[in-house]
């Protein structure tokens, strides 16, 4: 969460959940949700299995023919901090210092400004990394700000959050088509704008961040 929320291996709940829910009820079609590992979701739109992917990014994926729809979610990449912590003024001023990151994930604007003095403290997911964060294993997080606004809206410690936080870049997510498969780019092009001309992404943001973010 705030992304998905499975309960017995089926999809009941999370952003994902309800865009797609309100993208059905555009393109008058029910929606069926399917679970993949995420090396297989390119293989699962060339097979057929599935129509649509969501919050992905070309660059995300390994195949370059995949057609893109508008953008749907906005979201930051951010160093996130307790709230006995001051916020992080530069990205500099993490040389030498333990960041909560990501096993395996890349943070190019962070290794381009810190070379060697960007020590990782690697963990499984963001989860693993919000409890060391507030067990203060390290001071600074290096998190989505989806991620972490729903923290400081339900975590049982989100008194302990910061809701100051640095952003190191902003980036938009979108739907990835096959170029031959049943929906057309221009119609859900359609949908996802008539659903954010009437407000319902942003209703749905908000259900999921903290009151008066």
């Amino acid at each position: 969460m705030p992304m998905t929320e499975f309960r017995n291996g089926v999809l009941t709940g999370g952003l994902l959940k309800e865009f797609g829910d309100a993208l059905a009820r555009e393109l008058n079609v029910t929606p069926r949700y399917l679970s993949f590992p995420r090396k297989r979701v390119e293989a699962a739109l060339i097979g057929g299995q599935a129509d649509l992917v969501c919050d992905l990014r070309p660059e995300w994926l390994d195949r370059k023919d995949w057609h893109w729809t508008a953008s749907i979610f906005a979201n930051n990449m951010i160093v996130a901090s307790r709230d006995d912590t001051y916020p992080l003024p530069h990205i500099a001023a993490l040389a030498d210092r333990r960041v909560g990151t990501i096993l395996g994930y890349r943070y190019q604007e962070v290794e381009y400004a810190l070379g060697k003095q960007f020590l990782r403290d690697e963990a499984l997911t963001d989860e693993i990394n919000l409890n060391k964060l507030l067990t203060r294993r390290f001071e600074y997080l290096l998190t989505n700000s989806l991620y972490f606004d729903y923290q400081r809206k339900v975590h049982p410690e989100r008194k302990h959050l910061n809701p100051r936080s640095y952003k190191i870049t902003s980036f938009d997510t979108y739907c990835a088509l096959p170029p031959h498969g049943k929906l057309s780019l221009a119609e859900v092009d359609r949908a996802i704008q008539a659903i954010k001309g009437r407000g319902d992404i942003q209703a749905i943001l908000s259900r999921f961040r903290p009151a008066g973010n």
